[in-house]
């Protein structure tokens, strides 16, 4: 099992306009829980009624908790998804030389449909929910997710830092790289 995409610099496929075009983003809702569960559990292998309740909790609670949840649907049938959170520093936080903020957070797509510009859609889904409510934006990465950083990269993510730690984060087998994007220019 990888957590990463596997590398591949050749384009996405030319049939990606049939999926794009009825491609269907919107806010996760409580009945989507159990198959973001499926998707999640195929990545990372659990507990699935836990993955199940921990979605549903999630979903319940999105209003009030700082965080954005949306989930790419193809022909009715839910593909992936894409969180963004509200980062804010607290005491108790085990963090350092993170701003507070919108983190983009985590893209998952169900690997028959990747690199269709899918997780790409997401992206931007976020960063336009976000301009709404903040100037900037980050995004971190494993340092070998070279997938993730080419990416984010198209949309004028720039390196801050690899010298911080987010809580409950880490990054095995590498460094982790701290992006930032300015929306005042969109």
């Amino acid at each position: 099992m990888t957590l990463f995409e596997k590398y591949n610099s050749d384009k996405p496929s030319e049939n990606n306009h049939l999926l794009l075009s009825s491609l269907v983003i919107r806010s996760a809702i409580i009945t989507d829980s159990h198959t973001l569960a499926e998707i999640l559990n195929a990545r990372e292998p659990g507990d699935l009624a836990q993955i199940i309740k921990n979605f549903q909790d999630e979903i319940s609670s999105l209003d009030s908790s700082g965080r954005l949840l949306l989930v790419a649907e193809y022909n009715s049938q839910v593909i992936g998804y894409a969180r963004a959170v509200y980062f804010m520093r607290s005491a108790s936080s085990n963090s350092r030389n993170c701003p507070e903020g919108w983190y983009l957070n985590g893209v998952i797509i169900e690997p028959k449909y990747r690199r269709n510009g899918v997780a790409s859609i997401l992206i931007k889904s976020r960063l336009d929910w976000i301009v709404k409510r903040a100037n900037k934006a980050y995004y971190f990465a494993n340092a070998r997710n070279r997938v993730s950083i080419e990416m984010h990269e198209k949309f004028a993510f720039k390196e801050l830092t690899r010298d911080f730690v987010y809580p409950g984060v880490t990054f095995e087998g590498g460094e982790g790289i701290l992006f930032e994007i300015d929306l005042t220019t969109k």
